[in-house]
Order: C-alpha cells, then sequence, then structure tokens
C-alpha cells in the first residue's frame, strides 16, 4: 500500500534517512532509481516496491539489478539518454560497482536527447559495523574514482541534497557520491517538503534516440580517447565542482562573530550534527566558528582560506580516515606557498596536543565529542569565547560516572528467525560433524542471513571472503586439502554473482558442495524479489529463472544436482552425508521459503478469519512437557531457534515454547532430541474464554502536562521483533505533529533476526542543537521492551536525568537458550539503580499482553502508554493516538488502541502489574511462576493417587501411605518449605515409578543423609539429596515417561496454557513425538511411533506396563541408567556418610557430582541414552578423583554474577 507521505508536496511530516532519499529523488526530476540492497539503505529498494503506484504516477523507475555493478552500469544508460539517474548501494557494494563508475565518470554526460542528466551515486557507509562486515569508509574508494563527494548532515538535507548533488553533477560533467552514514540513513526527523518534479523523460514517455549525435571520442573512454578525458577531469570538471559550490554558497562558515578566535571547527555529514549537539550539551553552542562544507571532495579551497584567518587551531572533526584533514593541511600548505595566508593555523583531527583525537577505528557518537571536544577546550581555551568550565567539567564527571558502572552485560547475538528454512539446513549439516567421516568438513562462509552460521549454536563459518565467493576461496584451498568442503550460497546471491563462482568450480574440477538455500527472496535486506520470483519492484510480470535449470545447464550432466526442501530431516541428512562422499561439483537446492514472509501469510489470513467468525476453529502447536524435559539443551542446540524459551519449574530449569514467537513449523520435534515435544491440536466450537477479569479503560484521567526546557530525549531497546522501530516511529510522527524540531534513529542492525535493537527519539524546541542519537547519561526517558537490552542502555541514563519504564519478561539470547550462560539475576535491580528509581516503572508486561491480547506483539503498546500516563512523553493524547492510527495496520489499530489504554491503566494503578490481581482464573497462575503450597501440593498428588489404579480401593490406600510418608518425613526435619514442596512431588514421581516401596526406599536414602547433616550449614547435603536421589530414581524410560506425558497436573497445566474450557466445546489432543527403545537378546530395537499411534491412549496404556521392566531389564533395558542409580545411591551418598563428620565439604561436593557448579540446584547429568551416557561417565570419573586419597579439595568455579557475564 503506497504511502501518502511521498506525495506531499507542502508542510512538514516525519521521515527516515532512506524514505527521504526517495521523496529526495521523487522531488528532483530523476527517472531511474537502480542498484542492489544492503545496510544501511536496504530499505530504499523496499520504498521503492511499497510506492510503486506514486513511483510511476511521477514517472521514476524502480529497478533493483542483480548487483551493485549493474545498478551503476544503468547509470550510463538513463545519462546517454539525458535523464537524473540514482545508483543506490551498500559501501561494500561500491567496491563491487567501482569498475563501471572509474568508466562512466570519465565520459561525457550530455545525453543524446539534448539534456544533460544527473549521476548521483547514494552510498550507505556503516562506520561502527553494526551490520556490515566491515566497516566502511567510502570517501577514500570515491576520490580514487575521481568522484565529487557530497555529504548531508541532517534529515533536511538528506531530502534536499539529492536535487542538489544531481545539479552538482551536471554541472561538473562528473558522477557525484552521495554518502550517508547509518544514524543518518535508519535516523530521520522532521523535513519542510515540496512538490514531487517529475523528469522531463520518463518510463512513460520514451523517445527515439537519434545515434547520428553519438560522439564517440566523449562517450568511450578507451586509450586514446582516455588521456583527454583524464586531462578534462582534472583541469575542468574539478574545477567547475568549486565554482558550483561558491555560486551556490553551499560551503558555510557559521557563527562568526568576526573575532580572532583560538579554536575553530570544521565538521560535514552526520559529524557536523553530532558537534554541534557536544556543543550545546557543553555550553559551549555558536562560541566557535565551524566550517561546514557541503562537497567534502574535493574541498573548496577559498572558504579554507577564510576559515584559517579566523581561527589559530583548526579541529577536523570526522569519522573514519582524516579524509578531510589531510585536504585542510595541504590546501594550507598550498595557500602559504602562494601567499595567499601568512601564518598557517594548527590542524588538529586524529590527533590532539596530548594524544589521540579522534579514532579512526569505529565511528562517533555525540558522547564522543563531548569528551573529546570538552577537554580540548579546556586545554586550550579561547578568550574570544564564552566558556564555563564548570558545565564542561560536569558533563566530563557525567561520562567519567558512566564508563564506571562496570557491570558487563551478556551479549545478545542475532538468530536465525522462528520459522527460519537457513536453520534446517545449518542444523543437518551441523550434526553430521558428530560422525568421524565428516568431523573436518570445511565451511566456507558468505554473505547473506547464513553469515549468521557463524554464530552459537552453529559454528558453521571457517572463513569469509566476500559475497557469492565462498566456493572461489575453496579453490585456492583444493589443491591443497583433503578435506571436504562446502558452501552455502543464498538464492539472490546466486543470481547475484553466484553463478560465475559454480561455473568456475566446475572448471577447475573442485571437490566442493554447494548448498543453495533457495528461501525465495532477497531475505536479509527486508525480502525484496530475485529473479525468480517473477516480477520486478514495479509490479510488472517478469520471466521466472529457475536456479536448478540454470545449475543443470552449467553442468551439463557432469553434476550432481538435486533440489529438495530441508524440512525432513531425516532424509535431508541422509542425502547430505551421502552427497558429501561423492567427488567433484555437487549442488543441493534447499527449497523452502522464507519463514518470515511464509508466516506473515499465515498470520494475515488467522486474523482475517478471527476478524469473520471470532476464533480460530482447529489450531495446532508445539509443546514441549517440562514433566520429561531433561533440560539438556540438546534442542537449543541443535535448532537455535528463538521460539524456545527457559521455563523455571519445582524440577529447575526446563525449556518451554513461547507461543508468541514459536511459528509451529515442528522442525525442533524432528531433531528427536528427547520424547518431551508434542503436538497439541485444539479445537473450539465457539470464541475462546478471556483469560482476565474485565477491566475498565474507560475515562482515564489526562496526564500531568510534561513542559520541557530546550530538548526532551527518549531512548528506547529491545528485540528485532518488539516493536521497537514502530515506537519510534509513533514518537517521530506525535512530535512532529506536537510542532517539535524532531530528530529519532532506529538502530536495526539485525533487527529481524533476534538482534539487539533500539531507537533514539529527540524533541527540541527548535534552538536546541539535537543529532539523530541521545549522548550518553543524557536520556530523559529509557523505555526498556527487553529488560536485558534496557539494562545494556545504561549508558544513555543517569539517576539525574532518567526515568525508566520496563518490561521485566526475562527473553533469553540464544547462548543462553543454549545452556552458555545464564541472564544476570540482577537486571532490574541495575535499571533501577542508575536511574530516577522513584519513578521506576516495571512488569512482566510481555505476558500481561500475550494474557489480555494472545500474544506479546503488543507489549510496546502498553509501555508507550504507561510512559505517557506518566508524563513522560511530552505530546498531546490526540497527536500520539493519531501518530499511532498512521503508524500501524488498520487491522491492528483496535488492540494497538486499547494496548495504549491499559498501559496507561496500569500507570495510575500500579496493582494490575500484578497477575493476581488481573486473571479471571486463578490456576492461570502457575504458568507464569506461582508457587503452590506443599501442603496443596500434597493434597493435590494424593487425590491424583486416589485415581491412579484400575482397582479403585488399591489407589485409597496409596494415597494414604503417600500422606503418611510425606507428612513423617517433612516432620522429622522441619526444613523450609521449597523443601517440603520438593519431597512431595518427588515422593509422589517415585511410587508412579515404582510403587510405594521404591519412594520408602528414597525417603530412607534422604533420612539418613539429613541424621549426618549440619544445621549451620543450611542443611545443604540433605536439600542436595532430596533432588539429585530423585533425579538418579526416577528413569525417564519408555514405562515412566508415558506417565508424566498424561499425569493429571500436566494436562491440567495444558488446558490452562492454551485456554481449554470444556463446558465452552474447547478439546485438546496431543500426538506425542516419541521414539521408543528397547534391548532385546542385546539388540537395540529403536523406532518412531506411527502418527495414529502416538496418542494419548497408547500412553496410558504404556504406563501401566510397570510388570514388562522386570524382563526388560533383565535383557539389559536402560541398564546404564540403572547402574548410574545404584552407584549414586550406594557410593556417592555412602561416601557423604562416612566422610561428612570430618570433611563436610568434601562430602557434600560429591555428592553435587552430578550438578551444574555454577548452579548446585541444577543438574549437569541430563539427557536421554547418547546424550546422558557420557555426561554419566564424566560424572563418574570426577568423583573418583574428588575421593582419591590424598586429593585435596580442588577449587569450585566463581558463581557467575551479572558483572562477570
Amino acid at each position: 500500500m503506497s504511502d501518502k507521505r511521498f506525495v506531499q508536496g507542502s508542510g512538514i511530516n516525519a521521515f527516515n534517512g532512506n524514505e527521504l532519499i526517495v521523496k529526495g529523488a521523487l522531488e528532483s526530476k530523476v527517472g531511474l532509481m537502480a542498484g542492489y540492497p544492503g545496510s544501511p539503505v536496504a530499505e530504499v529498494f523496499t520504498i521503492l516496491e511499497e510506492n510503486a503506484e506514486i513511483l510511476r504516477e511521477c514517472g521514476l523507475w524502480g529497478e533493483m539489478t542483480n548487483d551493485e555493478s549493474q545498478g551503476a552500469a544503468a547509470l550510463n544508460g538513463a545519462l546517454d539518454v539525458g535523464v537524473n539517474a540514482v545508483a543506490v548501494m551498500k559501501s561494500v557494494g561500491l567496491n563491487v560497482a567501482a569498475d563501471p563508475i572509474n568508466i562512466i565518470n570519465y565520459a561525457d554526460k550530455l545525453g543524446l536527447s539534448g539534456r544533460r542528466g544527473g549521476a548521483l551515486v547514494v552510498c550507505g557507509d556503516d562506520p561502527h559495523a553494526s551490520s556490515t562486515q566491515v566497516a566502511g569508509d567510502s570517501r577514500q574508494l570515491m576520490e580514487h574514482l575521481k568522484m565529487a563527494i557530497i555529504e548531508p548532515s541532517t534529515p533536511q538535507e538528506v531530502k534536499d541534497w539529492i536535487g542538489e548533488g544531481l545539479r552538482l553533477s551536471q554541472y561538473s560533467n562528473l558522477v557525484v557520491g552521495y554518502l550517508i552514514t547509518t544514524y543518518l540513513a535508519e535516523g530521520g526527523g522532521s523535513v519542510i517538503l515540496s512538490e514531487n518534479q517529475p523528469s522531463e523523460i520518463t518510463f512513460k514517455n520514451p523517445i527515439t534516440l537519434d545515434i547520428s549525435k553519438v560522439d564517440i571520442k566523449r562517450r568511450v573512454s578507451i586509450p586514446p580517447n582516455t588521456w583527454d578525458l583524464e586531462k578534462e577531469i582534472v583541469r575542468d570538471r574539478f574545477p567547475k565542482v568549486h565554482e558550483y559550490v561558491r555560486d551556490h554558497k553551499l560551503d558555510k562558515i557559521l557563527y562568526d562573530d568576526g573575532r580572532k578566535h583560538r579554536i575553530g571547527f570544521i565538521a560535514a555529514g552526520i559529524s557536523y550534527s553530532y558537534l554541534e549537539q557536544a556543543l550545546w550539551e557543553l555550553g559551549l553552542d555558536e562560541q566557535f566558528p565551524i566550517l561546514k562544507p557541503a562537497v567534502t571532495y574535493p574541498l573548496e579551497s577559498n572558504i579554507v582560506g577564510e576559515l584559517s584567518k579566523k581561527v589559530e587551531n583548526i579541529v577536523v572533526v570526522e569519522e573514519k580516515s582524516p579524509a578531510i584533514e589531510n585536504q585542510v593541511k595541504t590546501i594550507l600548505d598550498d595557500l602559504v606557498q602562494e601567499g595567499k595566508i601568512s601564518n598557517m593555523p594548527k590542524v588538529w583531527g586524529k590527533f590532539f596536543p596530548q594524544g589521540d583525537g579522534f579514532p579512526e577505528e569505529s565511528g562517533l557518537t555525540p558522547s564522543n565529542l563531548i569528551e573529546k571536544v570538552g577537554n580540548l577546550v579546556l586545554e586550550i581555551g579561547d578568550p574570544a569565547a564564552k566558556i564555563d568550565q564548570k558545565k564542561i567539567h560536569t558533563e566530563l564527571d557525567l561520562l567519567a560516572e558512566i564508563k564506571a558502572y562496570g557491570f558487563i552485560v551478556p551479549p545478545r547475538s542475532p538468530g536465525f528467525c522462528a520459522g527460519c528454512p537457513h536453520r534446517e539446513t545449518l542444523s543437518a549439516v551441523h550434526s553430521l560433524r558428530d560422525t568421524p567421516e565428516h568431523k573436518d568438513i570445511f565451511a566456507h562462509g558468505d554473505i547473506g542471513c547464513y553469515s549468521m552460521s557463524f554464530l552459537p549454536p552453529f559454528g558453521e563459518m571457517h572463513n569469509l571472503t566476500a559475497m557469492s565467493l565462498g566456493g572461489a576461496a575453496g579453490a585456492g584451498m583444493d589443491p591443497f586439502v583433503t578435506n571436504k568442503q562446502y558452501a552455502m550460497m543464498g538464492d539472490s546471491t546466486f543470481f547475484w554473482r553466484g553463478m560465475t563462482a559454480i561455473s568456475n568450480s566446475i572448471k577447475e574440477g573442485q571437490d566442493i558442495l554447494y548448498l543453495i538455500l533457495d528461501n525465495k527472496n532477497t531475505a536479509m535486506t527486508g525480502h525484496q524479489p530475485t529473479p525468480e520470483s517473477g516480477h520486478n519492484l514495479m509490479g510488472d510480470k517478469t520471466t521466472p529463472q529457475d536456479i536448478e535449470s540454470i545449475v543443470r545447464a552449467m553442468g551439463q550432466g557432469q553434476i550432481y544436482v538435486k533440489k529438495m526442501p530441508p524440512s525432513n530431516r531425516e532424509k535431508y541428512m541422509k542425502e547430505l552425508d551421502k552427497v558429501f562422499e561423492k567427488p567433484g561439483v555437487k549442488v543441493i537446492i534447499a527449497d523452502k521459503e522464507c519463514g518470515i514472509t511464509f508466516h506473515k501469510r499465515k498470520r494475515s489470513e488467522r486474523n482475517r478469519i478471527i476478524e469473520r467468525q471470532g476464533f480460530i476453529k482447529k489450531e495446532t502447536f508445539v509443546n514441549i512437557s517440562q514433566e520429561v524435559c531433561e533440560n539438556c539443551r540438546e534442542c537449543t542446540k541443535n535448532t537455535g531457534c528463538p521460539g524456545l524459551t527457559i521455563v523455571n519449574t519445582d524440577y529447575g530449569e526446563k525449556i518451554g515454547i513461547d507461543q508468541s514467537i514459536c511459528v509451529s513449523d515442528t522442525y525442533c520435534t524432528k531433531v528427536m532430541a528427547c520424547p518431551s515435544f508434542e503436538k497439541v491440536i485444539v479445537t473450539r466450537n465457539r470464541p475462546p474464554r478471556s483469560r482476565v477479569k474485565k477491566i475498565s479503560l474507560e475515562n482515564i484521567p489526562q496526564p500531568s502536562p510534561n513542559r520541557f526546557t530546550d530538548t526532551w530525549k527518549i531512548f528506547i531497546s529491545g528485540v528485532g521483533g518488539m516493536g521497537v522501530g514502530v515506537m519510534s516511529s509513533v514518537l517521530a510522527r506525535a512530535g512532529t505533529k506536537e510542532g517539535y524540531h524532531v530528530r529519532f534513529n532506529d538502530k536495526k542492525g539485525l533487527a529481524i533476526r533476534n538482534g539487539a535493537v533500539s531507537a533514539h527519539v529527540l524533541y527540541s524546541d527548535g534552538k536546541a542543537k539535537i543529532s539523530t542519537i541521545v549522548p550518553n547519561g543524557k536520556a530523559d526517558l529509557l523505555m526498556g521492551v527487553d529488560m536485558l537490552e534496557a539494562e545494556r542502555s545504561l549508558v544513555y541514563a543517569s539517576q539525574v536525568h532518567t526515568t525508566a519504564v520496563v518490561n521485566t519478561t526475562v527473553v533469553p539470547t540464544i547462548p543462553m537458550l543454549a545452556g552458555m550462560m545464564n541472564y544476570p539475576p540482577d537486571a532490574e535491580e541495575n535499571i533501577r539503580r542508575h536511574t530516577n528509581s522513584d519513578e521506576y516503572f516495571g512488569g512482566r508486561l510481555s505476558e500481561i499482553s500475550e494474557l489480555y491480547f494472545g500474544s506479546k506483539l503488543f507489549t510496546n503498546m502498553i509501555l508507550l502508554g504507561a510512559a505517557f500516563q506518566k508524563g513522560l512523553i511530552p505530546v498531546s493524547e490526540q497527536n500520539l493516538i493519531d501518530a499511532i492510527l498512521e503508524t500501524v495496520p488498520p487491522s491492528q489499530r483496535t488492540r494497538n488502541m486499547e494496548a495504549l489504554r491499559l498501559g496507561r491503566k496500569m500507570a495510575i494503578e500500579p496493582d494490575l502489574l500484578e497477575f493476581k490481581n488481573i486473571v479471571a482464573d486463578e490456576r492461570i497462575l502457575t504458568l507464569f511462576g506461582a508457587k503452590e503450597t506443599s501442603q496443596s501440593v500434597l493434597d493435590m498428588k494424593a487425590k491424583q493417587l486416589s485415581h491412579s489404579y484400575w482397582m479403585f480401593w488399591r489407589g485409597k490406600t496409596v494415597a494414604d501411605e503417600y500422606r503418611r510418608l510425606v507428612e513423617s518425613t517433612v516432620a522429622t526435619m522441619r526444613l523450609d518449605e521449597d523443601t517440603n514442596r520438593a519431597i512431595a512431588r518427588r515422593v509422589y514421581d517415585l511410587i508412579m515409578w515404582g510403587e510405594l516401596p521404591y519412594a520408602e526406599k528414597y525417603v530412607d536414602k534422604v533420612l539418613e543423609v539429613f541424621r549426618n547433616d549440619r544445621e549451620d550449614k543450611g542443611y545443604a547435603a540433605t536439600k542436595t539429596a532430596v533432588l539429585n536421589l530423585h533425579k538418579v530414581m526416577a528413569i525417564k524410560d519408555e514405562i515412566y515417561t508415558p506417565h508424566l506425558l498424561t499425569d493429571g497436573e500436566k494436562l491440567d497445566r495444558d488446558k490452562i496454557r492454551y485456554n481449554i474450557d470444556e463446558e465452552n466445546g474447547d478439546k485438546i489432543t496431543y500426538e506425542h513425538i516419541n521414539r521408543p527403545e528397547f534391548e532385546v537378546f542385546g539388540k537395540q530395537l529403536r523406532f518412531d511411533l506411527p502418527q495414529w499411534l502416538a496418542h494419548n491412549w497408547l500412553m496410558r496404556i504404556f504406563k501401566h506396563m510397570k510388570w514388562t521392566r522386570t524382563f526388560l531389564d533383565s535383557w539389559g533395558w536402560h541398564k546404564k541408567e540403572r547402574a548410574f542409580r545404584d552407584w549414586y545411591k550406594d557410593d556417592v551418598i555412602g561416601f557423604y556418610l562416612k566422610t561428612a563428620s570430618s570433611n563436610y565439604d568434601l562430602a557434600l561436593r560429591a555428592l553435587r557430582v552430578i550438578n551444574d557448579p555454577y548452579r548446585p540446584n541444577e543438574f549437569a547429568v541430563t539427557g536421554f541414552r547418547e546424550v546422558i551416557y557420557p555426561k554419566m561417565d564424566k560424572a563418574r570419573r570426577e568423583f573418583e578423583e574428588l575421593v582419591e586419597p590424598g586429593q585435596q579439595l580442588p577449587v569450585m568455579p566463581m558463581i557467575a554474577t551479572s558483572s562477570q557475564m
């Protein structure tokens, strides 16, 4: 759907940088925009596609070429006609496009129509390398290509200088490089708009070129023509750049008060905005002359000379290399030599009088400049300027205070989306490495979503060359190694240049496997079409180009090619296993659509059904039975899926499903790591009943108006998919409607891939100087849609300035899911401590959103509502509402507005943050960590036991004996409530595993440990024995696991989780993903339960077959688990009983030999079969080393804290 802002011809509106590039082109008579998407300018192509109707109306043709060099070459054709043309690419794309740009730049730009078109190359640099493989500074390459360079500094200039750059190109007969960096491309603000201006020649009125007018000598840059053209560039075209800049007064000296200053600045691009903001924060606004050049290469010399007469020291502020600084020094040297200036000022930039200046590595921020400029001004001074040293020291002290915080937050690296087909390929290849024949396969890296394969949990990238060149790197390795090799390649990358790499591999006879990940999208950059899509950016139908046909044609039947979906894990792994062993070039095409586009369609269809009939009649979910889950993390290590999460239970941490993220593609179930996975099928006949009480959201009082002075700064942090971008867009639009001068930045990076994202929103009264970035310590409002990212963002906060509004729902990182690190326990406390704690607002808003709306996706609006009601968003209610309605899709407006009101309500009634005050059924509280009392567990389990036997009278007897056994044990030990509850649960479990005598053995052994325990040690050994002895005795075999899957408490919890109300006609059924294993006469029999059998009725039959253990055990069934149980019960506990009185710490350490050394309440010996057996062996070895005579107690690892994670 087209965005009406792109046809707005006057007034003010808010745009981001990518949008402003397109709007600038529409206003500047551009006939062609071409190129290839890449961060930070990838969104340009999405905007072109979404607004194709507006482009057609304005006569602007949008073209996504197969690579950047073709986009640059398209400029040449447009210039031959006489049409203004813009090529768009990222910094590394400029490397690719350098050859055609260089040649085009030599040629004359006069079109055969008699019109001279302008040629602009928009290049997105990423100085901080936030989402680019290498940090970008394209100025050096542009200079080498003899391009003029123009650098906008503000959102207004981003739009307006598209036209200025084109006019400069027309006047100078040069290709002009238009340089924009991440914080301006992904940033934006309020801008003044003008009418769109169509090109004089458009695709709607094509002309016939008069070929007789072609001047070959001026158009074809081949010697001897090249020699004259090069001379023209140097002697004629570059001087014309200077003429244009002078005539149009593009370069400006600001704040010239006519006095001689010790300090003057030169800054361009985003660095200029940072400088202005830094000087404002330091109280030095308008105190020093600033030269702001528009064209930074070739730098106009006269104005540099003019500045040099006004100052003693020139400070050049720029990111990365000293490109401007070096030009300034050269110009000044020439001016001195020519006698035009007598005294040459000192020039500072990368070096300052007392050391390092602005860094060449990474990029700049306002905070960098506050620190560097503040210290420099204190050092040099300037009698002609008003310098408040106390103010400067205050700002420097604040930065020093923030640096001293000291805590280190666990990193949140991006990961593959839920439902991503690339994960299926990576998981399969990674699993193959467990076999000896495949452990040394070499993985060549490439650029695309699959670049994340180097991250946990896969680590499937051993080098990185460049886009499409993984196989070409293999050509350099192949003659010297015996390792098998593979290279991944996306479908868009295949058409980019990947097919030439495959051709080269065929020609060279390489031994390499190409895995072409055909997900039907240019997915990494925003889901633009590929040549296979059958349509272009403008929506026209095109001939679909089939990858398989192309590859087969290249191989002429001599190479192995197969196209198959990666979803059938077993079949796919067999194919990979086979094909890796084949010699020569092999190509597997993994054929499955991108999960984002596929599930977006599914969600839209689901929403339409709900809108039409109020509910979904039948839905399938993936569920994990926490009772069965061993917390071994094999599912997370093998999939890295963010739809998995960590759940705290009475049995410790378990893996669960985050239903707001999970797309139920069921791939996690195909790993077959354990039998805890199951499909849940929910059927309904009418809309489900609400799980929350009716809360009135009407007549909410208006918040006290916020009248800020000068500026108001908001920082938002979260994770991709949480709606941080929506929040910043809403706030930018609302602020613009309020009449503020607005700047904002969406740090997208790898947003749609579960990476950390953030947004800066700044309001100004029009006088204060702001950029698109909030300086460190200066946020007035910190909104944390994710708590971990809010803690990471505390550099922008301070106790003096900042109020925090935070969603405290825990969202684990992929390494946390894989068991590589833990969530910091003090995240919320850190946020409170480093902000204004009196005004802090926090709650588990994602879970509240899920309760109210069936999804966590409305958390962002709840946060906005709470912040607004607390007076922390200085806009009117109407402007905020209008901004929301303009930002969110029409189908989501009602629920977003309700979420906003809910947040406002919670801000004035914080008791609503407690689940007990909002749920319609108290049983729901168990889903959110509510702990039952030991007595309620005892009563519940006794009731279950009374109904657990076919002989009803026996059930009553066992239930009574269970109650007696638990009560007597609890009475004897008199320990804490958590331990009492643990005993009640575990005694029940062991009765269900092996009848009452089996549970009595457990209790007897626990009491034996208790009698040898110490009160001054908090009965640590007893508490360990309660947990550990149960762990080894409750063997999850093919009898006990079906009991756990059909246990009454588990089934009741599932009904609550999926909002099953049987009186309302709701039903829930199960399909268990189970792979039973039996050992018969020394042979292992393992098979997958057929789908028609894998239901609860079969599980109920299995769980009553305890009698089969007698003969199955004699055949060796689960003999390792049984031997481990007996070893722990007899040897380990026996050692404790002998040693506790003389060396308690050693005895306790022995008891904990199966526990996580960092967290003694969690287990290290976990999993099923092949997963747990090595861990059992390791525990035995550690125990033997521990109890060996003469051994000293080993030093335990330090318990990890948030400051160490």
